[in-house]
């Protein structure tokens, strides 16, 4: 096992390497299209082995996990600690696999401390990891609490440590899942239920050094985020009774985390600082202007390139807070944009450094809490532009094939207008087929921009360099799965601005079977929507694209594009629109859709990567 570990290893160092989203700046357009060619072509060498490796070696390993000894069980868990790292080596699905197998051995032993063990490492590598997994996650963190009605049976530090920890993550997920009356009734009492616990621990002498408070803060930042939603959505509106409720829980969390800071080993104390300036902001007790200044003050302690997490609270968190306000607050009004400016440019720095140094789990929350509270800052335009940037930082590939399916759906949609323009009737508005010819360059920008848009959700999950290396895992594809629903997430306006409704359809629907018997998600169906045309294009248009990608895509050899076309025909009437599949057997529109595949791809590769790097020039 060990041998192939290490093997595994030179081959994910290998593939750390060769990453087509880290070229160095200053290259020709030939040169970037010549590396990308290089990368890809050496990665699928590499996806061999690794694969070998993996279904050959590692996962039968897995399936007989009952048959591990005590020392073999060490080692699994060594690797999962590796590969579950936030390292250039990290693949946490597969330490999630080994974590799972181990846990399953750990139950065919009746080891309670280890069950208590991968408990832990199950639903924390699921949470940190895979975001929307929190139902699953709780699982494994209840049943992890459970336990502590044996507290005093395990003599083990590490061990007791596994209880407080699950107990702390319940209570915490319990504010994510469910409802929001639900959610602050279960968050509420787990937190009561967990304070009574850990201060018996506390008073009897055991445990003095563990951090107990982290995870009883922890719950009281939940609340406090939970009570002030409402507050968010109009911060001029709130009845008394709920701000008051909400100093109340400011100054609790504040004065226990200045209190005890000394005696346990708790981070990120500005956090508890900012709940406590924001209540008083709130309640009247203090203005924006003081509120501000704390904020500017605070960013000015940190380094540039500080990047920890209580310095991207300070310099993102913070900077969309202040956005936010500025937007809504009416006495702003002749100073907001002076206050955005001043801030927005930070804010967008720590977004680009974020896909580097932290989880995909915080990504996506940072982005979806950047986008909800400053949307109405943006125009649609510009609220596209931010989000395809934080595409092109995340993952070049996707944006570059977004480009390409852009291209290929405007193709589609001009040839289309021309031979059934009725079909466009509802999109962007369009009342009948010559009002559609009319606004043919119209709706064919439409089409490319939302060929850009489609794939921008991917930019919250995980980014793994070794999904090319191997087979997706189950919670690969789920998390996959969710990139629909995040894209909308990502780029819906509180104003529900008409510009962005045919976007959201798009992103929504463009893995959605035709006649609605397979794809995802469940919950939409192309057929009701007035842009369901455009859908088709852009389903069509990605497939097309993602198969015959030769440049950027290690996990498939390339297909042509006749071979593409023809299952697109085979499968017209289930998954492809029968009017789309039938506009391919046009000569002409085959070309174009040939030479935006062999001319404008090369040329979308060298755009993307010029544009990653004018990016971060910016910023």
């Amino acid at each position: 096992m060990r041998e192939c570990f290490v093997q595994l290893q030179s081959d994910y160092d290998q593939m750390a390497l060769n990453r087509i989203d880290c070229l160095e700046p200053g290259l020709t357009a030939d040169e970037v299209v010549g590396k990308y060619r290089e990368i890809v072509a050496n990665n699928k060498s590499l996806r061999k082995s690794t694969v070998k490796i993996i279904e050959e070696t590692l996962f039968p390993m897995l399936k007989n996990i009952e048959t591990l000894s005590y020392e073999d069980e060490a080692e699994l868990f060594r690797i999962a600690q590796k590969l579950a790292s936030l390292e250039t080596r990290h693949d946490p699905a597969l330490a999630l696999k080994i974590y799972q197998a181990l846990l399953d051995w750990a139950r065919s032993k009746k080891d309670d401390s280890k069950i208590l063990r991968y408990l832990y490492w199950c639903g924390i590598t699921l949470f940190y990891f895979f975001n929307k997994q929190n139902e699953r996650s709780i699982s494994f963190f209840s049943e992890g609490a459970s336990y502590a009605d044996r507290y005093d049976s395990f003599e083990d530090p590490e061990t007791r440590q596994y209880i407080h920890r699950c107990m702390g993550n319940e209570s915490m997920l319990h504010y994510l899942i469910g409802d929001p009356d639900e959610r602050m009734i279960n968050a509420t009492a787990s937190e009561e239920r967990n304070f009574s616990f850990w201060n018996s621990i506390i008073m009897s002498g055991k445990d003095q050094d563990f951090p107990w408070l982290n995870y009883f803060l922890t719950g009281y930042t939940h609340r406090h985020n939970a009570l002030t939603k409402v507050i968010h959505t109009d911060p001029e509106s709130e009845s008394k009774a709920n701000i008051k409720m909400i100093l109340d829980n400011a100054i609790t969390v504040n004065t226990l985390y200045h209190t005890n800071r000394d005696l346990f080993n708790i981070h990120g104390g500005t956090r508890y600082d900012f709940i406590l300036w924001e209540a008083q902001f709130f309640s009247g007790l203090i203005s924006f202007d003081h509120l501000y200044q704390n904020i500017l003050s605070k960013q000015a302690e940190l380094a540039p390139d500080d990047v920890s997490s209580d310095a991207r609270f300070v310099k993102l968190q913070l900077s969309t807070y202040l956005i936010f306000y500025a937007a809504k607050l009416q006495q702003l009004s002749d100073r907001k944009n002076e206050i955005i400016a001043t801030v927005l440019k930070e804010a967008m720095k720590q977004l680009s450094l974020m896909p580097k140094t932290v989880s995909p789990m915080v990504l996506s929350r940072e982005l979806q809490n950047f986008a909800s509270n400053i949307c109405d800052v943006f125009e649609p335009n510009q609220q596209l532009e931010f989000t395809l940037g934080m595409t092109t930082y995340r993952h070049i590939p996707t944006y570059t094939h977004s480009i390409i399916v852009g291209k290929i759906a405007a193709a589609m949609t001009r040839y289309l207008i021309n031979k059934t323009p009725e079909s466009f009737i509802g999109c962007k508005g369009a009342a009948n087929a010559e009002d559609v010819r009319n606004r043919t360059e119209e709706l064919c920008l439409f089409a490319e921009q939302s060929g850009l848009c489609h794939d921008i959700g991917k930019i919250s999950f995980v980014y793994n360099p070794y999904m090319q290396a191997r087979l997706l895992t189950e919670e690969e594809r789920e998390i996959i799965h969710m990139h629909p629903d995040e894209g909308v997430t990502l780029i819906k306006r509180e104003d529900n601005n008409p510009e962005n409704n045919g976007f959201i359809d798009v992103i929504k629907g463009h893995h959605k079977f035709y006649d609605d018997t397979d794809g995802y998600p469940a919950d939409f169906s192309t057929g009701e929507s007035e842009y369901k045309m455009i859908v088709h294009i852009i389903t069509v248009a990605d497939s097309i694209d993602a198969a015959t990608d030769d440049i950027g895509t290690a996990y498939h050899e390339k297909k042509s594009l006749e071979d593409v076309v023809a299952e697109i025909k085979t499968e017209s009437g289930r998954r492809y629109s029968p009017a789309v599949a039938e506009a391919l057997d046009d000569e002409k529109l085959f070309a174009e859709i040939r030479r935006i595949l062999d001319i404008e791809r090369p040329a979308a590769f060298y755009t993307a990567y010029k544009y990653a790097w004018d990016l971060r020039e910016k910023v």
